[in-house]
Order: structure tokens, then C-alpha cells, then sequence
């Protein structure tokens, strides 16, 4: 997406998002991102930008300072929002809800009950035991299987 930032007699300036939001990602440190940009024309353009930290000790810490130095030149003034992921609960409570919602989680609960009822609680053991070791074969023999073919791209004779 490109931005119109100034009109002159030659012509129009645009300034490219992503191009702008890269440049803001190769200053940042290695934890901050840049979330997206906003820019607004006039006497004296300005860029918004969303910034995000998975530290938030980092946040504020000059980083502000710093990308202000790095921008102006371009003739940008520059305004920082941090945006905020929340508590680790609220990630928690997230997850949660997602699971509840999911019609996958009650058709398994279901079946579990229906399991539990019909065959009781040995029947519903040993349905679990051979679904799980039903599972880790077939993780093995797909595990084989693409070894092997792996195996036999890398080792495929050279014709003459």
C-alpha cells in the first residue's frame, strides 16, 4: 500500500508501507516489531507508527528517541503507540474460550461419554490405549516412509 506523502511541481511522492514498516523493523531490536503505520500529509507530515514488544521492559527505553533521529531526515515527525498483547491470563482465557467454541472439543467429550456409558470405564480405557498407540505407529510409518523416500531421492543412481 502506498501512501501519498507530499505533492511538488515535478510531481507526487509516495511512500510505500511495507517498505517503511521494513525499515522500522531493521532499526528496532530484536523483540520489537513494528505492527503497522499510519501517515498523515501536510505542513509537517507524520508517521504513526503501532509498535509491539514481547518484552515490555523494552518498551519506551529510547526506542522512541532513536527511530525520531532515523526518520526526520526523511521529513517525517514520528508518534509511537506500543501496543499492548495483555496478561499471560488473558492469552489463558483466550485459548479457553477458542476450545469451548470448537465443535471438535464437544464431539470428543461426546464420544467419551458415550464410550464411558456403553463399554464403561475399562471400554473407555482401553479405546484411549489403542487410539494412542495407534497414533504413535502411524507417526512411525510416516516417519519411515519419508525417510525413505528422502533416502532414495539422495541416493538415486546417476544415469550415464
Amino acid at each position: 500500500m502506498y501512501f501519498l506523502w507530499k505533492r511538488t511541481l515535478h510531481g507526487s511522492i509516495r511512500v510505500s508501507s511495507d517498505g517503511l514498516s521494513g525499515f522500522v523493523d531493521r532499526v528496532l531490536s530484536g523483540k520489537s516489531r513494528c505492527r503497522g503505520l499510519s501517515l498523515a500529509e501536510g505542513e509537517s507530515p507524520s508517521v504513526t507508527l503501532v509498535l509491539f514488544s514481547e518484552s515490555p521492559t523494552l518498551e519506551g527505553h529510547g526506542i522512541e528517541e532513536r527511530l525520531s533521529s532515523i526518520v526526520a531526515p526523511l521529513g517525517f515527525r514520528v508518534q509511537v503507540i506500543w501496543a499492548d498483547r495483555g496478561a499471560p491470563e488473558a492469552e489463558w482465557c483466550e485459548t479457553l474460550a477458542s476450545i469451548y467454541q470448537s465443535p471438535w472439543t464437544w464431539m470428543v467429550l461426546a464420544a467419551m461419554v458415550a464410550i464411558a456409558v456403553m463399554a464403561g470405564l475399562s471400554g473407555l480405557f482401553w479405546t484411549f490405549f489403542w487410539g494412542t498407540a495407534a497414533w504413535f505407529v502411524s507417526k512411525a510409518v510416516i516417519s519411515f516412509l519419508l525417510r525413505r523416500r528422502m533416502g532414495s531421492l539422495f541416493s538415486a543412481p546417476a544415469r550415464r
